[in-house]
């Protein structure tokens, strides 16, 4: 099994990429933390927690991190994942288990890569802020990481400044400084807003999400929930004809099945390296050259595989109900 790591703001892309990384069976969800993003800080660790509680994975350690960006004062996004980030069902339990103290996230991680040198997969779903600062703090364990796996940036595709995306315009500088990094380069693999704002939850993926109604778990009818909020949200922006909502993160956590091949999903990538463009009107901007060797930029994936694949993580959580 892969050890697996997964950095995140938990909204409601987010919760369905916990789901495949706590549920797929070529994964050992080993740990969560959290970053400001989508919500404060409060709120995305609350989210977390009730998540794991959802999905019967209490076992799974919870880190508070880093509260707000290296330089900046945060941003939220409640106009599309709701005040709390996680807004749109009231099946949302009280958490059953409590985080850690966020004074124990770098030394828990740290300690678990050195224990089991390049055997983790690290997936960072939300802004930088983490990532940079835990290698910034510990450089020499970059090499000692199996693969970084991130979903942000945007090279022809963009929801923030008109030049770029969510996660890196929150913290550009962090940003920077963990994309344009030589040794991770080496083990990173990028999910950008080009492909993940392709892979859509349409109308026929909805219903598999619910399900039959008339059998359905409190798990599939959450999940529904969510994803219905999240359409009507983006909806309300998007106008009549919209298909449904992107799936952004749990395009980053697939990658790594691939990546590390245990199953073929079909994703295309191209090699290069990455930097980020600071200050000014293209502030947040990535910027991408083409190479050899370097970041696995991923631009195409077999969308039914990957659909099939996420969806079978759901099917395990209903076991799990299933056997209570």
């Amino acid at each position: 099994m892969i050890p697996l790591w997964i950095d995140c703001d938990p909204g409601q892309d987010d919760v369905v990429a916990i789901t495949l990384g706590a549920h797929d069976p070529h994964f050992d969800l080993v740990g969560v933390s959290t970053v400001h993003g989508n919500a404060s800080m409060e709120n995305v660790t609350m989210n977390a927690l009730k998540f794991l509680t959802v999905i019967k994975r209490q076992d799974v350690p919870v880190f508070p991190g880093a509260a707000r960006p290296l330089d900046r004062e945060p941003e939220y996004c409640p106009e599309v994942h709701g005040p709390t980030g996680l807004n749109g069902s009231d099946k949302l339990p009280v958490p059953k288990i409590a985080a850690r103290k966020p004074e124990e996230f770098f030394p828990y991680l740290k300690n678990f890569i050195e224990t089991r040198p390049g055997e983790l997969a690290l997936a960072a779903i939300g802004p930088l802020t983490n990532i940079c600062l835990f290698f910034e703090k510990y450089p020499e364990l970059r090499s000692k990481i199996r693969c970084l796996s991130i979903m942000g940036g945007g090279l022809a595709k963009f929801n923030k400044n008109g030049c770029s995306e969510f996660n890196v315009f929150c913290d550009p500088k962090a940003a920077k400084t963990v994309l344009s990094d030589p040794v991770l380069s080496e083990r990173m693999i990028l999910a950008p807003l080009d492909l993940t704002s392709t892979i859509r939850a349409s109308f026929e993926i909805r219903q598999r999400i619910q399900g039959d109604p008339a059998t359905a778990t409190e798990f599939r009818k959450m999940m529904y929930d969510l994803v219905q909020y999240f359409y009507h949200m983006v909806k309300a922006r998007q106008g009549e004809g919209y298909i449904g909502p992107s799936v952004h993160d749990p395009v980053a956590i697939a990658a790594i099945l691939q990546y590390c091949g245990v199953e073929d999903l079909g994703y295309k990538w191209k090699m290069g390296y990455l930097d980020v463009h600071l200050g000014g009107e293209e502030d947040g901007k990535l910027e991408f050259t083409e190479a050899d060797h370097g970041v696995k930029v991923l631009y195409d994936v077999n969308r039914e595989v990957f659909w099939n694949v996420l969806l079978k993580a759901y099917d395990r959580v209903d076991e799990k109900y299933r056997e209570t």
